[in-house]
């Protein structure tokens, strides 16, 4: 059995504590929060013990191992702590605001030997996951383009609007942005030139880009276009898409997972265009994306296992290519990695 000890109760804690619950091998044994009613009641909802911050968990804790959810600014500290106390570290993406504290973070959970991981929730999202499986089949060929988005209205369950400060979160950017552009390396590698616009919404001006479009070109001539932006209005639901063009056909796969992604259960098949003129449709069983994440990361702890999936080192990738956007975009240039 793996202990855990979560830190930051608010929504996506809360999502992980879900997933957790139904990890057979996990037990929730603590909960770090600053605002000590919500820490308290969550904490009790799992038959947790509370404490109000990290330096008071690993006084007084035995947990294997901890689940940053805490704010991204929040990240490099808590997760060096947690990693010179020996725990192992599952972070929330990204994984941080600046590339030296991404060194620092990964400096640290390999000078305690700790297992990291970041939160690139996608490389464990069940259609992701089938496209991939496609596309590195070969039965398609190469794949010589990918597009995809994640469109949403501004986030309204954060506790204090740092997220809406570009300073603490990033702006959509980084905290929204971060997960295509994650797609785009796994899929075909880091990428060597980078073009991006944006648009910041007037009304917050300290936000950084609401809205981001971002273009790459990778090796072997294979490129990628991102869409990113939680400025919608309204009920716009949080939209997802992905299509890969290959040398055999083009695979595309389209989702509206309600505002708040409450309804990332539900099932939308992955469709399959052949050059021959037929279509092809997938189902995909199931599952969700949080419970696998989390169970892979509970079962290498438990198993001794080497993080292979969504590692510190992917996850300072995909900040590297977020940050090279946000230049791309505020300079109107051409950045080249």
């Amino acid at each position: 059995m793996v202990k855990v000890a979560l830190i930051g109760a608010g929504y996506i804690g809360q999502t992980h504590i879900s997933a957790l619950k139904q990890i057979k091998n996990a037990q929730i044994i603590a909960v770090v929060d600053n605002l000590e009613d919500r820490g308290i009641k969550i904490a009790q909802s799992v038959n947790a013990k509370y404490y109000k911050n990290i330096d008071e968990l690993l006084k007084n804790t035995d947990a294997d191992c901890v689940d940053v959810c805490v704010p991204t600014f929040a990240h490099p500290e808590t997760v060096i702590k947690a990693a010179n106390a020996g725990k192992h570290v599952l972070c929330e993406k990204p994984i941080a605001l600046t590339l030296q504290d991404a060194d620092e973070m990964i400096k640290a959970s390999k000078v305690n030997n700790v297992k990291a991981m970041n939160g690139l929730i996608l490389r464990f999202w069940p259609e992701y996951v089938k496209i991939k499986e496609i596309i590195d089949s070969g039965f398609y060929g190469e794949p010589v383009h990918a597009f995809c988005e994640r469109l949403a209205v501004t986030p309204d369950w954060q506790v204090g609007n740092w997220d809406k400060n570009e300073k603490f979160s990033g702006g959509a950017a980084i905290d929204l942005h971060i997960h295509d552009l994650d797609l785009l390396i796994w899929l075909f590698g880091k990428p060597e030139i980078v073009k991006a616009q944006g648009s910041i919404n007037p009304e917050n001006p300290e936000g950084g880009f609401s809205h981001i479009f971002t273009t790459a070109q990778f090796k072997k001539d294979k490129s990628g276009f991102a869409e990113g932006g939680w400025d919608f209005k309204g009920a716009f639901p949080f939209t997802m898409a992905f299509r890969v063009l290959c040398e055999k056909g083009t695979i595309e796969w389209i989702f509206r997972a309600g505002k708040n992604i409450e309804e990332r259960a539900q099932a939308s098949n992955i469709k399959i265009y052949n050059t021959d003129g037929s279509i092809e449709t997938i189902e995909v069983s199931q599952s969700d994306a949080f419970f696998n994440e989390l169970s892979y990361f509970i079962n290498c702890i438990e198993e001794d296992k080497p993080i292979e999936k969504a590692t510190f080192e992917d996850g300072k990738a995909s900040l590297k290519f977020a940050l090279a956007a946000i230049k791309s975009a505020k300079e109107q240039s051409v950045v080249k990695l």
